[in-house]
């Protein structure tokens, strides 16, 4: 797979040893489903018996969109459904040989569950979260303190990979707005990915954002 270059700094902020949580995004095609796909195979393959978490506002779409840039990104990185990994549909896990897994969430705000019990016992390694504006921060909290499993086996620290589109919500708040006034804390990045900074797109595409309105 190829990277971009800020796919490459989202990446080495993804892998160091000080940053637990990176927004990365802000326009469509900046290939941010794509990057957090990717860094989670990598994970589950580089820690064996680990648990990743794959979560969006809701399952169903994650199953339409993520999901499928998941087994895209797969593919790219040659390993075979059935052979290197196995998605199981009834459980939304995606299971690997060495032990390794990934929970498919969902992570809507049901007035039925307002404080997440469904994530009560939950334990994972690691969370990227796909277009994270459209979950609400206590989601996000929630799963950031699910962020444990096997952290001490493999030496690692929290990591929270968040993706989104252009929101003036708590990703505004906490990451964009004091990304500008340079007040972000340490354990915290955020990577401005837009349309240009990918150049695996085409060029048609790139002009037909250009039409829409602001």
């Amino acid at each position: 797979m190829k990277l971009t270059l800020k796919q490459t700094v989202a990446l080495d902020y993804l892998e160091d040893e000080v940053t637990e949580d990176i927004l990365y995004g802000g326009a469509a095609g900046g290939g941010k489903s794509a990057l957090g796909c990717y860094w989670q195979i990598k994970r589950r393959l580089k820690y064996p018996g680990t648990r990743g978490m794959i979560g969006r506002s809701e399952l169903k779409n994650l199953k339409k969109t993520t999901l499928n840039t998941f087994f895209e990104i797969a593919s790219k990185q040659g390993l075979i459904a059935g052979k290197h990994y196995r998605y199981n549909q009834q459980e939304t896990i995606i299971y690997f040989p060495n032990g390794s897994q990934i929970i498919l969430a969902d992570l809507f705000a049901y007035p039925s569950d307002p404080e997440f019990d469904s994530l009560g016992s939950l334990e994972i390694t690691d969370a990227f979260i796909d277009e994270c504006g459209q979950v609400t921060e206590k989601a996000k909290n929630i799963v950031k303190s699910r962020i444990r499993y096997k952290l001490i086996d493999y030496g690692l620290i929290p990591k929270m990979f968040l993706s989104c589109n252009p929101v003036k919500s708590w990703p505004y708040n906490e990451f964009y707005k004091p990304s500008r006034q340079n007040e972000l804390p340490k354990y915290r990045q955020f990577v401005a990915a837009l349309p240009r900074d990918n150049p695996y797109l085409p060029e048609s595409y790139i002009e037909s954002l250009k039409k829409l309105d602001k």
